[in-house]
């Protein structure tokens, strides 16, 4: 009995010993498992946070960059700085559709709600008080904000014409859609909530329905950001982060222990199933049993950290029982899929969707890394001419496929040390380093050449044309910002040439500074009183006698100076004033000619329209009423407009003529001969004068050039019933000449210079009593 009993303690021993080491292994593994799923689980959450930063900046910055087309856009700051609101609600309604923003708002300059896209949502004063706060304080806000119960993505700018003329916001909301386009990219349960007073509210997420409301209840802001989390009988550990710096709202990510534990349910099965067996078998090979699960997972847990700390570059070891291989596999896996969409959100985050090339922020890091890396380093600053004519026309999915082509056609005419970036709407850059700045002008005229060849589109052949703008390091500037703001201004210059390439010329800096004092100080120059108006005669060549005046405006700057207005017009021109000081000329010269006409002189009176003045709707009904508030005959009001406006859009300008031809008053076309126009448009055109541009007639001399085209002018007037005024007549033999081809008025210097209003009238009063009939040369003024 003895040894029976002997052998069994010792094969109970053994059982035991077994046993207990199956039991130590077992709980080893289980304690390894538990921390290896924990430690997973705590990475995967820190990689889906750091997925998410980079989804969010990137969403962030175009949003951003959407927001910022749609600002700088000239259509959209006319109709701000208009104030119209239903053109407002239609402008932010058409461009949030295009930036496929979910809401658009309209602030006046102090912060106040002006207006809204048609359908979206209106906000709350605190939250407009927020946003203006921010945007004030650092030029731009970036909050999240909820409106309506729902929770937005909102971005907030200044609307420049220069000055600030208002606010506007655009915001995308946080929505299911967007948390489960999260999903596809982490795997993540992801919810969108904030807290107040009324306890957790949960706006979008990746749950059902019933679980949004437990995880309302069961979720609670402070405490650890980790931590684990029950939601109804699911198990998951938890982290939050706020959407945007300062905000409430958070991001709620959910891991899921169950999911993640699955795998190793069914593995503590098979080991239990085979510490049963190896209690009959011996210690050895429970000992392997055990080295051979522990090891894997810890391999497991080493790939874990590498991949918590952003290190793609090892695959998971493999090894061990099935179930850790296929572990190791299914880490591995997911390993791939987090570098890949890691790299896909850096590209993005880095290139333009529309054309694939890298966008403004890459392409700025590239030209410092080549400042840097020394050396010359040329820079080229294009756009499309006319592109806004071709989105009107044809469409904007047609200015897409424009500028996908000229993208690629750029490309395809560099090699790979070139570059090639988007900087936004039809603006493109091209790096060139290595190249001096000759040599670089020669590139980019031949860059200018290819893109005049015709593009091949899929629906049809278009034909454009750039301007290209160039600066070069050192030379130029050297750093990106001073070389890309140079090239900028050399592209100002070739498209004032139209030219294909323009250089920065040393000392355009000052003039651009100029012209910005200027484009500032004009708006302020109606009401400091330092703009005043000129008037000089015309003169009917027949009887001598003064028929009409030209109202010419005058600004005296008070630290510049006189500023001449071939220089100051067109800056009124380019930033939007010109409405208003067009109206202010038409609203002095009208009370001018009034008090004329209380002193006894009956007097014509021109006034000079720009372009832009055309596009103004609500022209013809601001000449009427001022024509009645000062008491003026229409008739007597004529309204010039130089050829070359004219031939912009004709279609337009003919629609706006017939408008002004509505009030009575006369039109006249200026500068003819310069602007191209053909007989079959100017028959179509209800003016009444021509004006012959003074290029012709300051050097007139019989049977010159100039005076064949000044000839045929007068009778291709006359023979359209139209009267024909010669501007610039500077000498008798000019004069002389006029008369003979019965021109009907003349205009210039021979007579007098421009004149104030009283000395107007007094010159008048001492022509009218010292000129015989028919003596135009007397009692002329230089």
């Amino acid at each position: 009995m003895k040894p029976r009993r002997f052998q069994t303690r010792v094969i109970a021993m053994m059982i035991a010993v077994v046993a207990a080491a199956q039991l130590a292994t077992f709980a080893v593994v289980t304690v390894a498992t538990q921390r290896a799923v924990s430690s997973r689980l705590e990475q995967e959450l820190s990689v889906g946070h750091r997925v998410w930063e980079q989804f969010q900046q990137s969403r962030s910055e175009q949003l951003l960059a959407s927001a910022s087309v749609l600002a700088d856009d000239f259509g959209f700051r006319a109709a701000v700085a208009s104030g119209d609101a239903p053109t407002l609600r239609s402008a932010l309604g058409n461009h949030g559709t295009r930036i496929g923003a979910d809401l658009a708002w309209l602030l006046d300059r102090d912060g106040r709600w002006q207006a809204s896209a048609d359908g979206m949502a209106a906000p709350a004063t605190d939250v407009l008080a927020g946003l203006t706060r921010q945007a004030a304080q650092e030029g731009v806000a970036l909050q999240t904000v909820v409106v309506e119960n729902a929770l937005y993505l909102v971005v907030m700018l200044p609307v420049l014409a220069p000055e600030r003329v208002g606010w506007l916001a655009v915001g995308r909301r946080y929505d299911d859609a967007l948390a489960q386009q999260y999903r596809s990219l982490t795997g993540l349960e992801a919810a969108f909530v904030t807290t107040g007073g009324t306890g957790t509210r949960v706006h979008a997420a990746t749950l059902p329905a019933e679980q949004r409301a437990m995880l309302a209840t069961a979720w609670t802001p402070g405490g650890a950001q980790v931590r684990e989390l029950a939601v109804g009988g699911d198990h998951y550990l938890s982290d939050s982060h706020p959407l945007t710096r300062g905000d409430d709202a958070r991001l709620v990510l959910l891991d899921s222990y169950d999911r993640a534990l699955a795998p190793y349910r069914t593995l503590r099965s098979r080991i239990l199933l085979l510490s049963g067996l190896a209690t009959l078998l011996a210690v050895g090979v429970a000992v392997a049993l055990g080295r051979g699960i522990s090891r894997p997972v810890s391999r497991l847990a080493q790939a874990a950290q590498r991949i918590q700390a952003g290190d793609y570059s090892q695959a998971p070891a493999s090894g061990g029982s099935r179930e850790i291989v296929e572990l190791a596999g299914a880490l591995g896996r997911m390993q791939a899929d987090i570098a890949a969409r890691e790299a896909r959100i850096l590209h993005q985050a880095h290139h333009d969707g529309l054309t694939g090339l890298p966008n403004r922020r890459h392409a700025y890091d590239r030209l410092q890394a080549a400042i840097d890396a020394g050396g010359e380093v040329a820079v080229l600053v294009m756009d499309v001419n006319r592109f806004k004519e071709i989105n009107d026309t044809l469409g904007h999915a047609f200015g897409d496929q424009v500028l996908r082509e000229v993208a690629r056609r750029l490309r395809g005419a560099l090699d790979d040390t070139q570059l090639v970036a988007r900087l936004g709407g039809d603006e493109f850059m091209v790096m060139l380093p290595g190249l001096p700045c000759e040599a670089a002008r020669t590139r980019a005229q031949a860059l200018w050449h290819a893109l005049k060849q015709p593009l091949d589109l899929s629906s049809t052949r278009v034909g454009v044309e750039g301007s290209f703008g160039l600066a070069c390091h050192p030379q130029h500037g050297d750093d990106p910002d001073t070389l890309l703001r140079r090239a900028d201004i050399a592209l100002y210059d070739a498209k004032a040439a139209h030219g294909g390439v323009a250089v920065y010329q040393p000392g355009r800096d000052e003039s651009h500074l100029r012209q910005l004092q200027l484009m500032t100080d004009l708006r302020q120059a109606i009401a400091g009183g330092q703009l005043a108006l000129k008037f000089q005669p015309k003169l009917d060549a027949a009887s001598a006698h003064v028929q009409h005046v030209e109202a010419l405006v005058r600004w005296h700057h008070p630290v510049l100076g006189p500023v001449a207005p071939d220089e100051f017009i067109p800056l009124a021109e380019r930033s939007g004033f010109i409405h208003e000081l067009t109206r202010f000329v038409l609203d002095q010269a009208m009370a001018c000619n009034a008090a004329w006409r209380a002193g006894g002189l009956d007097l014509g009176l021109a006034v000079n329209l720009s372009a832009m003045d055309l596009l103004d709707a609500d022209l013809p009904d601001y000449i009427e009423q001022k024509l009645a508030a000062h008491g003026v005959p229409a008739a007597r009001m004529i309204l010039e407009v130089t050829e070359s406006a004219l031939m912009q859009d004709i279609e337009y300008a003919l629609r706006m003529l017939h408008r002004l031809k509505a009030c009575g008053v006369r039109l006249a076309i200026d500068d003819f001969g310069t602007g191209y126009s053909s007989l079959a448009q100017l028959k179509r055109m209800p003016v009444d004068e021509l004006k012959i541009d003074k290029s012709f007639v300051m050097q007139l001399e019989e049977g010159s050039d100039d005076a064949v085209i000044v000839r045929s002018t007068i009778e291709l007037g006359h023979n359209m019933g139209l009267s024909v005024i010669a501007e610039g007549v500077e000498n008798d033999r000019a004069l002389a000449l006029l008369r003979h081809y019965r021109c009907d008025m003349v205009q210039g210097y021979l007579f007098s210079a421009p004149l104030g209003s009283a000395d107007l009238l007094d010159w008048c009063r001492r022509r009218e009593a010292a000129v015989p009939a028919g003596d135009l040369t007397l009692e002329t003024d230089a």
